[in-house]
């Protein structure tokens, strides 16, 4: 193997293994946490988009963890990175605690109002 080709493999492997981050939005109002095992939407936790986005393997596992969503309130929950939505506010804060601390960030992937 030449300098060169040596050279070009070991950019090609450094320059693509960053990891993906485990928090994303694959659409306009939808964040997913693959970490977490789940994607939202403006409602809250949605097992068809988590299906859809992360697959079947992560809606069965939510439903694992679920049961039945009877009782359970999907539209408050915290991410992976630690930043917590309420779906009832419209609205993510740095985290759960109190005094809470606005997030803009994924507030606005969430529940931005397209125009």
């Amino acid at each position: 193997m030449t300098n060169v080709s040596v050279a070009l493999v070991a950019l090609l492997l450094t320059g693509t293994a960053q990891a993906a981050p485990a928090v994303f939005s694959p659409e306009s109002g939808v964040l997913c946490d693959k970490k977490a095992g789940f994607c939202t939407d403006t409602q809250g936790i949605s097992m068809g988009l988590t299906q859809v986005h992360l697959g079947d393997k992560a809606q069965d596992k939510l439903l694992k963890i679920f049961g039945s969503t009877d009782g359970v309130d999907m539209g408050s929950y915290t991410l992976s990175n630690g930043v917590h939505c309420e779906s009832s506010e419209q609205q993510c804060y740095k985290d759960r605690y109190f005094p809470r601390t606005k997030e803009s960030k994924y507030t606005a992937m969430l529940f931005k109002k397209s125009k």
